[in-house]
């Protein structure tokens, strides 16, 4: 666990955590999301078999990547509308299939942070769909607002204030960003420490390994913001023609060469002392403790300003 590690180490810093990509999809079901095409959607019957096994992207519960070491979770969420009109909407997350109720897991992340009171998550709230007025983003944040209560960050008003130290001081134990403008989100703006927009975490968008490591190496190489959060995703992206090919393939089994490769690189880098390129989070696809090992030694090796692979 993070906290447990940087204990008895430097806590007046933002620390380099790991993450999982796309975390909730290690439960998706056999029902098309909106995210999923409209002629996938068609032969979902016949081939969503095939869909599932190249849309989940975990094999580890919230509770279980939280066990590993986990603390930033990337999350996708719908609204789904029941065909009775007597129910109410509910928010579930969708990768191309849909997911398990937004609700339900985040209460599950939740009752860790109750057994651990100095862990820190962060929530990466970054696509929405079928939101609308009646049923949208101020009822999303309302919900989370309802299951972390106090934990919740609300008291930073930049992200650099959110070290470990400033945490455990205040008792804070979520913070909450949010990729979405602001105007869009009335309810709760006028509480303090809502971070709207401000990840940075470009996408490899390739479905090949040496392509993915290419544009790594170059991301890397390249200032980023002390303002942000910075992501690195340190996963494939399969296209039509790689799924088609290999079509009793899954997405497991090609991330397992990525990650194989992904671990000695995140080995051979070092924290930037300076900040200026300044990492705060790897996430990659089928999380474990090798990884999330890997990314949070980072955190004790900090390199000189002339090494050439500080993150």
């Amino acid at each position: 666990m993070l906290a447990l590690y940087l204990d008895v180490f430097q806590i007046n810093f933002t620390p380099i955590l790991d993450g999982s990509h796309n975390s909730f999809a290690y439960n998706l079901t056999r029902s098309g999301g909106p995210d999923l095409s409209q002629g996938l959607k068609r032969f979902l019957p016949v081939i969503g078999f095939f869909i599932k096994r190249w849309s989940v992207t975990q094999k580890e519960t919230f509770t279980e990547q939280l066990q590993t070491g986990i603390r930033y979770f990337d999350l996708r969420v719908c609204n789904v509308v029941s065909e009775a009109s007597n129910q109410t909407p509910q928010f579930k997350f969708t990768h191309g299939l849909l997911g398990g109720l937004v609700g339900e897991c985040l209460q599950e992340i939740n009752r860790f942070l109750d057994e651990h009171s100095k862990e820190i998550v962060l929530l990466d709230f970054n696509h929405f769909y079928e939101f609308n007025d009646q049923f949208g983003h101020d009822q999303l944040l309302q919900l989370i607002h309802e299951i972390f209560g106090k934990k919740l960050c609300t008291t930073a008003r930049t992200i650099s204030e959110c070290t470990l130290n400033y945490l455990w001081t205040n008792q804070q134990q979520v913070i909450l960003l949010y990729e979405e403008n602001a105007d869009k989100c009335t309810a709760y703006m006028d509480r303090v420490g809502h971070f709207f927009k401000i990840c940075q975490s470009p996408w490899p968008n390739t479905p090949q390994i040496d392509n993915l490591f290419q544009f790594l190496d170059e991301n890397v190489a390249s200032p980023r913001s002390t303002d942000c959060i910075n992501v690195i995703q340190g996963q494939i992206t399969p296209d039509d023609k790689s799924i088609t090919n290999h079509p009793f393939s899954s997405l497991h089994s090609t991330s397992q060469e990525t990650n194989r490769r992904l671990i000695p690189w995140i080995t051979c880098r070092h924290r930037d002392p300076s900040l200026v390129n300044g990492v705060n989070v790897v996430m990659c696809d089928f999380v474990d403790s090798v990884f999330a090992d890997s990314v949070i030694m980072l955190n004790y090796k900090i390199a000189g300003p002339t090494t050439a692979v500080n993150l």
